[in-house]
């Protein structure tokens, strides 16, 4: 009889030791970095890890002293299994988080000593929360999530129920509210028995929200406030519980797991470099809040339009080298969406371009596409399959697309735009400029404005692009001359002036098949021809001729530093901010498109032997990590 209850339970213990923290990854997740070879971060920091995008699940444990002087070797992790972040969001839910193997728990704990012990939502695995940040343990392997709902859904939840129970919305008089074609949902149909059906087309729960009647003082207007985001908050408690013991429950009791449910994720999982990356965009563009209307009216165009984008996944590898890294990352496509890209990517690149780009700039990019072959393939594509939807305002915007393809001279319309386009950063220049004021004078009760003069940091930029047809840049350039004096014919170049923070120029250089904008006076009135002996050489070179759609290049410590604060500090600027105080070089190449795929190589490059390659490679994936998220 010992024997019997013996067996199970090793079992039980073997399964559970024997998982690996990638078998954790939750389902749902669309962005995936895996490090390999953790060891390497034992030197980090946790100060300095926690404070990190991709941590920002246990960014408070920054503020209670516990991560003080302490690395990721002390705090119980297992550097013989991967670490692996992920990132996903659909049109129900956000999740964020990591998974990682467990050498310590005691020592775990002893540096994330915010989280407390609760009841286990799975039977055979550990609970613990913090707020919103939830950690689960099963054997030695861990995950740390969050779980939001999405925001918009749950406004038109609330709304809907709000409405349902006979109270007016605390905005209901705001000129800007619509009312009109808000979904509504009863209380009623928000049970268990009635299924959805969820993104991969299994059937799901829907959530039901028990919600006390809530007294609502009507005539007073912070009450109903009050009232209404009592109410918000508690669906959002009830549906991002109920999501958490869903994705639970599938990852701990059932065993499905992304790494289970996408070979393709699995199979870059076993590659030996020291990370891999995983971005699955047909998920993406299936997700996308711009494409529920279309879902909702228009079911087979989307269902045609999400079969196109169906294959569209990034794969990368991370290399460790001795004083570079190397991410290599593979853009696959399906076979429709792929004929397109191959087509875009054909165009030839101009070496016009080269001239203008100066040896000491800072970065600069160059770019090619062939507009009018992606054109004529997508009308190819793409046409026919809204030429099956059978809706009238379709059929008539289809016809309109015929029409004009038929009437207007695509060639020459292209012709504008022959392909090649380049840019570069030539650093930092201190301007004067203007700007108004507005005060009030408390004493004569009038308001004012004054112009002051300031002096600003301004990046010196250059963009340009090839073109066949120079005398349509100039047609526009004279009418524009007529309407204002600010744009000026200077002969060998246009300026506008005031362009720029109501003080500096823009100037505009149409030579050579090319037309340019810069605000670099000295490219305007000394190098309108190009640099000669000045311009880009060598390996630079011809690594932009002869790399794929598009070649970079950053001088990391000269570009990155030299940036203004202000624009560092800008939300959307956020992957730039990430590399300040960073040296090196970043080098991007990519490889001839075909139909199946596009190679991006990027390669980091330092000036020495790095003292801590970790640091490092965080660095670089907490920068794709916020391009892959967009935050």
């Amino acid at each position: 009889m010992k024997i019997k209850i013996l067996i199970p339970i090793t079992l039980l213990g073997a399964i559970s030791w024997g998982q690996k923290s990638e078998d954790i990854i939750p389902k749902d997740a669309v962005t995936v970095f895996s490090l390999n070879n953790i060891s390497i971060l034992q030197k980090v920091s946790m100060d300095e890890l926690v404070s990190y995008d991709f941590m920002t699940e246990l960014q408070s444990e920054l503020f209670d002293g516990s991560t003080q002087g302490k690395t990721l070797k002390d705090a119980g992790i297992d550097f013989n299994q991967k670490m692996n972040i992920f990132y996903g969001k659909n049109p129900e839910f956000e999740i964020s988080g990591f998974t990682f193997g467990i050498s310590d728990k005691e020592k775990l704990f002893n540096v994330f000593d915010d989280f407390d012990r609760k009841e286990s939502l799975v039977e055979g695995t550990e609970y613990y929360n913090n707020y919103f940040n939830h950690l689960m343990i099963q054997g030695n392997v861990g995950l740390l999530i969050r779980v939001d709902t999405d925001q918009d859904k749950l406004t038109e939840i609330t709304d809907s129920i709000w409405v349902s129970r006979g109270f007016e919305l605390p905005w209901a008089e705001d000129e800007y509210y619509d009312e009109e074609g808000m979904d509504t949902y009863d209380e009623e149909e928000l049970t268990d028995d009635d299924p959805t059906l969820n993104e991969d087309g299994d059937e799901v729960e829907i959530i039901e929200e028990e919600v006390d009647e809530t007294p609502v003082a009507v005539d007073e207007t912070s009450d109903l406030f009050k009232n209404y985001y009592e109410l918000r908050d508690s669906i959002e408690s009830e549906y991002s519980r109920k999501r958490l013991l869903l994705i639970t429950e599938e990852l701990f009791s059932q065993k499905i797991n992304l790494r289970a449910k996408d070979a393709r994720l699995a199979a870059q999982l076993t590659h030996p470099s020291d990370g891999i990356f995983y971005l699955d965009n047909s998920r993406n563009f299936k997700n996308t809040n711009s494409l529920f209307y279309l879902q909702a009216m228009f079911p087979e165009l989307y269902h045609d339009l999400n079969e196109l984008y169906t294959g569209n996944v990034m794969l990368g590898d991370i290399v460790l080298n001795q004083k570079s890294i190397d991410l290599k990352v593979e853009a696959s496509y399906g076979d429709g969406l792929g004929s397109i890209y191959e087509e875009l990517n054909s165009a030839k690149f101009d070496k016009n371009v080269l001239k203008y780009i100066p040896k000491n700039n800072t970065g600069f990019f160059t770019y090619k596409i062939d507009l009018k072959k992606g054109y004529e393939k997508a009308y190819e594509v793409i046409m026919p399959i809204l030429s099956e939807e059978k809706n009238p305002r379709i059929s008539a915007n289809v016809l309109t697309i015929e029409l004009l393809n038929d009437f207007i001279n695509t060639d020459e319309v292209f012709n504008t735009y022959k392909g090649s386009m380049f840019g570069t950063f030539n650093g930092i220049k201190r301007v004067k400029t203007k700007r108004i004021e507005f005060f009030y004078d408390e004493e004569t009760f009038e308001y004012g404005e004054k112009e002051i003069e300031a002096e600003e940091d301004m990046p010196i930029f250059t963009l340009g692009f090839t073109t066949g047809r120079p005398d349509i840049p100039n047609k526009i350039l004279k009418h524009m001359a007529r309407i204002t004096s600010q744009f000026k014919n200077m002969g060998d170049y246009w300026v506008y002036e005031e362009a720029i923070l109501n003080s500096v120029p823009l100037y505009m250089i149409n030579k050579n098949g090319l037309f340019i904008f810069t605000n670099d006076e000295d490219l305007a009135k000394n190098h309108s021809n190009g640099y000669g002996v000045d311009a880009i050489t060598g390996k630079q070179a011809k690594n932009a001729a002869k790399s794929g759609s598009i070649y970079a290049y950053m001088n990391l410590g000269d570009m990155i530093n030299r940036l203004p604060e202000s624009i560092l500090n800008d939300h959307r600027f956020n992957v730039l901010a990430s590399m300040k105080g960073k040296n090196g070089e970043i080098e991007v190449i990519s490889s001839k498109t075909t139909r199946q795929k596009t190679t991006y190589n990027l390669t980091y490059s330092f000036d020495g032997t790095f003292d801590n390659s970790g640091k490092y490679l965080l660095d670089l994936v907490n920068t794709a990590y916020l391009v892959s998220t967009k935050r």
